[in-house]
């Protein structure tokens, strides 16, 4: 594995080997010493973790210690989200049919607050033809449940109930239209719903038609107020959101690169201001995650070539500077998820069946010693309960 010039990737491996706690680093990085010690000496502020994988794994948490505490069966989770009063856990589950009918479902269920295990509440279908979800997320308010539906090309809006029960949909707006890629961009192909910051519009990217659409958001209900065409044949996929509400930026599964754009929801403004390249594998893909530190400093991004990388953020443009790199191969490092604190970056690995944790180090933003946290079939999201 590289991490710029500081890491070989045969100290790497000799390092690590495939353990369930991959080895101490110390002569990886200057802070990985301290930060070793720091991790395992505190306590999470996360209680617990629930995987989307073979059904949803429910671990409970200490420092590094992942303990394995249930598993709820559910048909293809890809999306997991948790309800802001940290009461109730949601579900996208990207199938194709249910009861004979051609459409998607999501899923709600009861966190129990001392145990941390899930209780099923219900499991609403999505509209006709709404195949395949990819991505949810709840109102700030928690009254809303709206999908990104790839299969179908749609968005919906799902009502969710004091007891977090989710109603039938309630509202389905249909996107038309095609991209310039011929095979990839045939129809509309919603990726990824975001909400500012303000909790007032909402972000989508559409890798299908090649856009990135703004909605005000009001009353339950979702209106487009703008949105800008991304790059020919680039594909738009995840989307994140910077802390302070003025810029976002957005994984495209074409070529790798990452596009940071200014924000403006006043002015119904979307600004590009930079392109940059994750890999040098230029092919169809999943679109590589992206994950925000909560100080809004760094962007660690995932690329398709097995690697990870780390980028500090100018505060005043947006624009990324290389801080790491990394390159392991047989991995595929799909998802990225901070701890609460931002001091250790969790990373799902869909080829080794498991859960990985890096230290973070606080100022540089640098990664650290990896340890394997959790070990679970064919991981595709994780989200952490706070205590």
């Amino acid at each position: 594995m590289r991490w710029n010039t500081r890491w070989s990737r045969r100290t790497f491996l000799q390092g690590i080997g495939y353990s369930s706690v991959l080895g101490a680093l110390d002569n990886i990085l200057p802070h990985s010493k301290t930060l070793l010690h720091a991790q395992t000496n505190a306590i999470s502020p996360d209680q617990f973790a629930y995987i989307a994988s073979k059904g949803i794994d429910v671990f409970e948490l200490s420092a590094d210690h992942w303990t394995w505490k249930q598993n709820v069966p559910s048909r293809s989770p890809v999306s997991l989200t948790l309800h802001p009063s940290q009461q109730f856990l949601y579900a996208a589950n990207e199938v194709d049919e249910y009861e004979g009918l051609p459409r998607g479902t999501v899923e709600a269920y009861r966190i129990n607050p001392k145990s941390g295990f899930l209780t099923l509440i219900n499991r609403q279908p999505l509209s006709l033809s709404g195949t395949r979800p990819r991505h949810i997320a709840v109102s700030h308010d928690g009254k809303h449940l709206v999908v990104a539906i790839h299969g179908g090309g749609a968005y919906n809006i799902l009502p969710i109930e004091q007891d977090g029960t989710l109603g039938r949909v309630t509202q389905i707006l249909k996107e038309v239209g095609t991209g310039s890629h011929p095979i990839y961009q045939a129809s509309a192909h919603p990726h990824t719903v975001v909400f500012d910051p303000a909790g007032r519009h909402l972000l989508a990217t559409d890798e299908g038609r090649g856009r990135i659409s703004v909605f005000a958001f009001q009353n339950g209900r979702m209106v487009r107020t703008f949105d800008t065409v991304s790059q020919p044949a680039s594909r738009p996929g995840h989307l994140a959101m910077h802390p302070a509400g003025n810029f976002f930026y957005v994984s495209n599964l074409l070529d790798g690169s990452i596009d940071c754009y200014r924000y403006s929801p006043n002015l119904e403004e979307i600004e590009h201001e930079q392109r940059v390249m994750t890999t040098q594998r230029i092919t169809a893909r999943e679109a590589q995650s992206l994950v925000i530190s909560a100080s809004g400093r760094f962007l660690y991004t995932s690329s398709s070539d097995q690697g990870l990388s780390v980028w500090k953020i100018d505060s005043a443009t947006g624009k990324l500077s290389i801080v790491q790199r990394s390159i392991l191969k047989d991995r595929s490092w799909t998802s990225l998820t901070l701890s609460s604190d931002d001091r250790r970056l969790f990373v799902l690995d869909n080829y080794q069946n498991e859960l990985s944790s890096l230290a973070v180090h606080p100022e540089s933003g640098e990664l650290g010693t990896v340890f394997t946290v959790a070990r679970t079939t064919m991981p595709r999201s994780l989200v952490f309960k706070q205590i």
